[in-house]
C-alpha cells in the first residue's frame, strides 16, 4: 500500500482514488476527508530541473569504490544473495531521473499500455525508506560499479538537504510533482520558526523537515562514515542527533515527537498531542534504528540516550503494541481499511508499519543490551508469525486482517530483518525461518524478468504518458525491484482502483534487507568461520557453493586456514541423523554436532570441505492470503504452485527437480572492507 500516500492508504480499501478537479488541480484526500487543491503544473520544463535545495555549498567528499578482488568462478545456478543484489542495484540506479538530480520514481504501474514510473511526492522514499542506506551496502557486497554516478549524485542531494539546524528538509521548488499526492497526514500541520502553524501549501512553504525525514538519513549518513571517515560525516550526523533531542518532548523516562512538519528553523507549537498507534512508529519508531547505529559505529551517548527514550514510548505509550509483543490495530488504521470490517479486532493492523518500526526497537535493544527490549521484540515476532501469514513461504500480508490476499514485500523484508538480526545476536534462533522466507516469497517477489510485464502490457488499455510519468524502458529499469502487491501465486494483483506493481518503498527496505542476508550467511569470529545459511557466498575466508535445492550438498573452499569450521543444517534434517556426512578434496571427514551445527574442526587453506544429506520433497495445501494453493516444495523449496499465476506468474521452478545443480560462470567479488549492519 502507499503508506507514504495517505489517499491511497485510505481509498483504495474504500473504492476511491486520487482525482483531478474540473479546473485541472489535483485534489488530495486525507483519512478524515480532509482535502486541498494544489496547483500543479501540465507540462514540465525542457532539461535538467532547477531543484532548490535548502544549499547549494556543501563540504567536499570522496564516493568510495568497492574495493576487493574479481574473479570468474563456476557456482551452482541456486539462489545467489550478491548476484540478487546486483539485480538491486540495477533497480535503484535505474529507475532515477537523470534531469531531476537522480531522483527515484516512485510507483511503476505495469498494468497499462505503455508501464510507466511516476513522480510524485512520495519520491521522498529515496531517503525515508533506505534506498540512500541500501544503495552503498550492497556496493560492498557486490562489487558492482553499475551506474555508480548515482553513489554520487545521492550523496550531493543528501548533503544539499541538511538545512542550517541540521534537519534534513525535502524542498518543493524545483520539483513540479512535489505537490501531487502530498502525504497530508505526515505533513499536516507545518510548524513556523514561532511555533505557530502553516498551511502546507502556502506559497511561503518551500522546504519541509521532520524527524522521518532524518530517520534513515542517519543510517545512510553513518554507511558513508563507515566507507570513509572524513570527520564531516560525523559532525553532520551528530548535528542532526543534536537537533532531534531538542525538537523531542522528553517525558522523562520516554520522548516523542509530535506529528507534522517544519519550515527551516521552525519549531513545534504547543497545541500538539502525542501521536498514537501508525502516527507514533512513522514519526518517533525507525528513526530509532539510525540512532543505535550511528552508537554501535561511534559509541555517542547522545545517540543512544535518544534511541533508547523513543524506544521506551514506542513500547508502553505509543498503543501500537501490547506490552508484550502482539500489534495492536490502530483507529487510523481501521478508517484504512473500512471495507474489512475491522471494529471488532483488537489486534492486527499494517504490517509495515508494525514491521519497521520492530527492527528500529530491535536495533536498540542489540546497541544497549537491553534483555526486556528483546524479549518484548522476540514476543512481536512470534505473534505475527502466528496471525495472519503463510510461514511456509514468508508471506506476510500488508494488512494484518483476515484473509487478506496482498502480500507487501516490505513486510516480509521487515521479519526477515529480524530473523536475521535475532539470531546473528544470540537472542533466538530464527536461521530456519530466514531460509524459509529468503528462497520463497522474498525472492520471488523480486522482479528478475521483464518478458511478463510487456506480455501484460500488451493486453492491458492504452493510456498516454503524461508529464509527471516516464515510458522509457521502464521494466527494464525495473529489474531488481519488489513488489508492492503480491498475491500468493502472482508478482501484482489488479483490480480496477489499484493497477499499480511497484511502490519503491519496498526496494529500499528489500535491498537493505538483502544485505542483511548477504552479511550473515556466513559469520567469522577469531579464527572460526560458522555458515547460517546454506547459499552461494564468496569471502576471505571461504567461497561456499551451495547445490539445494537440486540436491543436498554444500561445498566450502578455504581460502585462509581456520581453527573450525561450523555448518548449520536444513530443518528438515534431524539433530545427530546419521544420513549426514562430511568429507574433503581428500577423503571421508569427522565431525561432532553442536546443537544444530556440525563443527567440522580445522580447516587449511586450499582444502575443500563437503557436507551433505537427503533433501526430501513434500506436497502440502495452504491457505496463503485469502487462497487455497498445493505447493510442491523441495527441502525449503517451493518448486510449484497450483494453482499458477496469470500475469506475474510465481514459483515457477519446476527446473528445481533435476538431481543436479547445473553450474554458470559468475564474477565473484570478495570485498576488503566489512561493514556490520
Amino acid at each position: 500500500m502507499d503508506r507514504r500516500d495517505f489517499v491511497k492508504a485510505s481509498l483504495l480499501a474504500m473504492g476511491g482514488s486520487l482525482f483531478a478537479d474540473d479546473k485541472g488541480q489535483d485534489v488530495v484526500v486525507s483519512p478524515s476527508g480532509f482535502s486541498e487543491s494544489f496547483n500543479i503544473p501540465h507540462s514540465l520544463p525542457p532539461g535538467k530541473l532547477n531543484v532548490q535545495y535548502i544549499r547549494e555549498n556543501i563540504p567536499p567528499f570522496r564516493p568510495p569504490s568497492a574495493q576487493g578482488d574479481r574473479y570468474l568462478d563456476s557456482v551452482p545456478d541456486t539462489l545467489d544473495i550478491a548476484e540478487r543484489g546486483k539485480l538491486c542495484i540495477n533497480a535503484l540506479t535505474s529507475i532515477t531521473d537523470s534531469n531531476a538530480d537522480s531522483e527515484v520514481y516512485w510507483l511503476a504501474t505495469f498494468y497499462r499500455n505503455p508501464p510507466v514510473m511516476e513522480h510524485n511526492f512520495n519520491d521522498w522514499v529515496q531517503n525515508v525508506e533506505g534506498m540512500m542506506e541500501a544503495l552503498p551496502l550492497l556496493r560492498v557486497a557486490t562489487g558492482s560499479t553499475q551506474n555508480d554516478h548515482v553513489d554520487a549524485e545521492w550523496m550531493r542531494v543528501l548533503l544539499k538537504s541538511v538545512g542550517p539546524d541540521g534537519l534534513i528538509y525535502v524542498p518543493f521548488r524545483g520539483r513540479p510533482w512535489s505537490s501531487i499526492s502530498v502525504a497530508v497526514a505526515y505533513v499536516q500541520p507545518c510548524w513556523k520558526p514561532d511555533g505557530e502553524p502553516i498551511a502546507i501549501n502556502d506559497p511561503a512553504v518551500t522546504q519541509i523537515g521532520n524527524p522521518m525525514s532524518c530517520q534513515r538519513a542517519i543510517s545512510a549518513m553513518t554507511v558513508h562514515y563507515l566507507r570513509d571517515p572524513e570527520p564531516m560525516w560525523k559532525s553532520t550526523i551528530e548535528k542532526m542527533i543534536q537537533r532531534l533531542s531538542e525538537l523531542a518532548v522528553d517525558c522523562g523516562d520516554y520522548a516523542y515527537f509530535p506529528s507534522g512538519s517544519l519550515v527551516p528553523n521552525g519549531k513545534f507549537g504547543q497545541d500538539t498531542t502525542i501521536p498514537t498507534g501508525i502516527m507514533a512508529e512513522e514519526n518517533s519508531g525507525r528513526i530509532i534504528q539510525g540512532l543505535a547505529q550511528y552508537y554501535q559505529a561511534t559509541g555517542h551517548e547522545p545517540a543512544l540516550q535518544l534511541a533508547g527514550k523513543l524506544a521506551h514510548y514506542i513500547r508502553f505509550h505509543a498503543q501500537y503494541y501490547d506490552h508484550d509483543g502482539p500489534w495492536l490495530f490502530s483507529p487510523q488504521e481501521k478508517q484504512w481499511v473500512k471495507s474489512w470490517n475491522p471494529e471488532s479486532l483488537v489486534h492486527g493492523g499494517h504490517g509495515h508499519g508494525h514491521g519497521i518500526g520492530l527492527v528500529a526497537v530491535l536495533e536498540y535493544g542489540i546497541a544497549a543490551q537491553d534483555k526486556a527490549t528483546l524479549d518484548f521484540v522476540r514476543s512481536a515476532y512470534e505473534w505475527a508469525k502466528a496471525n495472519y501469514s503463510c510461514t511456509t513461504v514468508g508471506f506476510f500480508p500488508e494488512w494484518f486482517l483476515p484473509q487478506y490476499d496482498r502480500c507487501e514485500t516490505d513486510t516480509i523484508a521487515d521479519m526477515l530483518a529480524m530473523a536475521v538480526k535475532m539470531s546473528a545476536a544470540g537472542v533466538a534462533d530464527y536461521w530456519d525461518d530466514a531460509d524459509r522466507w529468503a528462497r520463497n516469497h522474498f525472492s520471488e517477489s523480486q522482479l528478475t524478468s521483464a518478458d511478463w510485464v510487456y506480455r501484460l502490457a500488451e493486453r492491458s488499455p492504452r493510456k498516454p504518458v503524461v508529464w509527471n510519468e516516464t515510458g522509457d524502458h521502464v521494466p527494464e529499469r525495473n529489474i531488481g525491484a519488489f513488489a508492492g502487491w503480491s498475491s500468493g501465486n502472482d508478482f501484482g494483483v489488479e483490480t480496477p482502483n489499484h493497477p499499480h506493481s511497484i511502490q519503491h518503498c519496498c526496494t529500499g527496505n528489500s535491498s537493505r534487507t538483502m544485505y542483511y542476508l548477504w552479511q550473515h550467511i556466513l559469520d567469522y569470529r577469531a579464527g572460526q568461520l560458522r555458515l547460517n545459511l546454506l547459499l552461494n557466498r564468496a569471502s576471505q575466508w571461504a567461497d561456499v557453493y551451495s547445490e539445494i535445492p537440486y540436491q543436498g550438498r554444500v561445498e566450502i573452499k578455504m581460502k585462509k586456514s581456520l581453527r573450525a569450521v561450523l555448518v548449520r543444517v536444513p530443518e528438515w534434517v534431524q539433530t545427530a541423523s546419521p544420513d549426514v556426512e562430511a568429507g574433503t578434496n581428500t577423503g571421508p571427514r569427522t565431525f561432532r554436532w553442536e546443537g544444530r551445527y556440525l563443527n567440522l574442526g580445522t580447516a587449511e587453506l586450499g582444502e575443500a570441505l563437503v557436507v551433505t544429506f537427503p533433501i526430501p520433497r513434500r506436497k502440502t495445501t495452504q491457505t496463503i492470503g485469502n487462497a487455497s494453493y498445493t505447493l510442491d516444495i523441495k527441502g525449503n523449496t517451493v518448486v510449484q504452485i497450483d494453482p499458477p499465476g496469470k500475469n506475474g506468474p510465481l514459483y515457477e521452478r519446476s527446473y528445481y527437480l533435476a538431481d543436479k545443480a547445473p553450474m554458470r560462470k559468475v564474477e565473484r567479488f570478495e570485498p576488503k572492507e566489512s561493514i556490520i549492519w
